[in-house]
């Protein structure tokens, strides 16, 4: 008599399930996780590596070499994106994205539409660290490439969730080497921001908030719109200002990126034009530096 043995069938279990049930043991073990994703969609950001042979360390902005910023959609073993690269016909443009993911095995595996793009990434419990795997860059099919389209390269890449700009971020900016025209050096701001958890159709999340400015005896409030695209900033602008001085001053541009865990901003341009107090000075002001999240 032969005994017949049914081996158990381990229920798939969700990614993003899996490290809600690992959270009490990082906990016991000392380890904190600053965001738990989304099931539904995050802010990616992917780029390709600096050369054929060298994978990307970190995320950069702006990004180097071949990239896809937008957002990804994960349910279940099914993967949607829609991201913003710079291997589109005739420079950036706007490409859809579907694939797989594999919850035994952590791989993400996503192609275009069109066929000429495609990604494979091993992804970390917490996505917000960086994950690692490759590229594919062919070229585009007709009419936009050439009457074939076959794969020109294999490239390493690496990507990360963004986590959500949800919060207060403060800290000094000094005015900026190109600037230097101010009497107001230094100021403090304080940047309240919230996140659009849906993208619009450009894979881009928006973001709305104030920003404080505080220095050389003048103090402004602005409300601000804009969007957030993989780390860096799109388009936020000023969209009213009060200020003690008369007439207030015009409209200010933000040119800032974040990390994968959103723990802080660098400012590389916050531009007042003309200073935040218009009755010091008529000529523009661009100050940098890092805020970071309160």
């Amino acid at each position: 008599m032969t005994t017949k043995f049914v081996r158990p069938i381990a229920p798939r279990i969700h990614s993003h399930l899996r490290l809600l049930l690992l959270l009490p043991l990082a906990c016991l073990l000392g380890c904190t996780l600053p965001y738990t994703p989304s099931p539904l969609s995050g802010n990616w950001q992917i780029q390709a590596g600096p050369s054929s042979l060298t994978p990307p360390t970190a995320l950069t902005s702006p990004p180097t070499g071949i990239y896809l910023i937008g957002a990804m959609q994960i349910q279940g073993s099914q993967a949607t994106a829609v991201f913003q690269t710079n291997a589109a016909s005739g420079g950036a443009g706007i490409v859809n994205f579907s694939g797989s993911f594999d919850s035994t095995t952590s791989v993400l595996a996503l192609s275009s539409t069109p066929a000429y793009l495609g990604v494979q990434l091993t992804l970390p419990a917490n996505p917000t660290n960086l994950a690692t795997g490759n590229m594919t860059v062919g070229c585009q099919p007709p009419p936009a490439g050439g009457a074939t389209c076959t794969v020109i390269a294999l490239l390493p890449a690496a990507g990360a969730e963004i986590a959500p700009l949800n919060g207060t971020y403060a800290g000094p900016l000094t005015e900026s080497a190109s600037s230097l025209t101010s009497p107001i050096p230094s100021g403090t701001v304080s940047l309240a921001l919230t996140q659009s958890s849906t993208p619009n159709t450009s894979g881009q999340f928006p973001l709305t908030g104030t920003l404080t400015f505080n220095g050389g005896g003048c103090s402004a409030s602005n409300s601000i719109g804009g969007f957030i695209s993989g780390i860096s900033f799109t388009n936020v602008i000023v969209t009213s200002l009060t200020s003690q001085a008369i007439p207030p001053p015009l409209p200010a541009v933000i040119t800032a990126y974040t990390n994968p865990t959103a723990s802080q901003i660098t400012v590389s341009g916050l531009v007042f034009n003309p200073s935040p107090c218009s009755a010091v000075s008529s000529s523009s002001t661009t100050y940098a530096g890092t805020l970071t999240l309160q």
